[in-house]
């Protein structure tokens, strides 16, 4: 099987090494970057071949897939519309050392990597993304698109908008709703439901101010 992974950096090397150990050795990855050189990744799992442009000159043939080595939400999205003419599989990536209860549903291009618990009943959209360590609880909800950066904890019946970023080590407590594209920061704790689309920082989670509102209130 060819695999042809989207992304070149560190988080595409991790979902790489995560589909190697759950598929074998023999599979076959090619790397593609706008940003990273032609030449073997660092981690030794394959080469970077080409720019996104180049895709579409790899996917001749039945056994071939694409891998989203993307973390960043705004940007998984603006890839997967770039691509979406190919008319190629996504793979959806678990790390064979994650943790993924009874009725879980992985959506298409999604990933859950080492570490991760997903336990129950939990429904996973399109090409989100479950890092290292994660928790995410019974009966919850993890929109399209959305990403938890490692050691994200998200409680029981909490459902994450479509788009949501977590940081490392933000949670979320039993039974609240975080809105479409809202981004919670590093150790973030929401206690309440949050409306989307903007940034949230402390315990508990409030909003963050802008620059310019920083500037107008100095």
């Amino acid at each position: 099987m060819r695999y042809l992974v989207i992304g070149a950096a560190g988080h595409a090397q991790e979902v790489a090494w995560s589909l190697v150990e759950e598929r074998g050795r023999d599979c076959e990855l090619r790397f593609f970057d706008d940003a990273v050189g032609p030449g073997p990744v660092a981690c030794g799992l394959g080469d970077v071949v080409g720019r996104l442009d180049d895709v579409a000159n790899h996917v001749r043939g039945d056994e071939v897939a694409l891998v989203l080595g993307i973390g960043r939400p705004r940007i998984k999205r603006a890839v997967v519309a770039r691509l979406a003419t190919l008319d190629v599989p996504w793979a959806t990536v678990v790390h064979p050392r994650a943790t993924i209860g009874p009725n879980v549903e992985l959506g298409a291009g999604s990933y859950v990597a080492v570490g991760a618990v997903v336990t129950l009943n939990v429904r996973m959209g399109r090409f989100a993304t479950i890092n290292t360590h994660c928790q995410v609880a019974h009966d919850g909800i993890v929109g399209e698109f959305a990403t938890l950066h490692p050691s994200a904890h998200v409680a029981g019946c909490v459902a994450i908008g479509e788009g949501c970023e977590l940081g490392t080590g933000a949670s979320v407590i039993p039974g609240v709703a975080i809105g479409d594209w809202a981004v919670l920061g590093a150790g973030c704790v929401a206690t309440t439901s949050l409306r989307g689309g903007a940034t949230y920082v402390g315990v508990p989670a409030r909003a963050a101010r802008s620059p310019a509102a920083e500037r107008r209130a100095g």
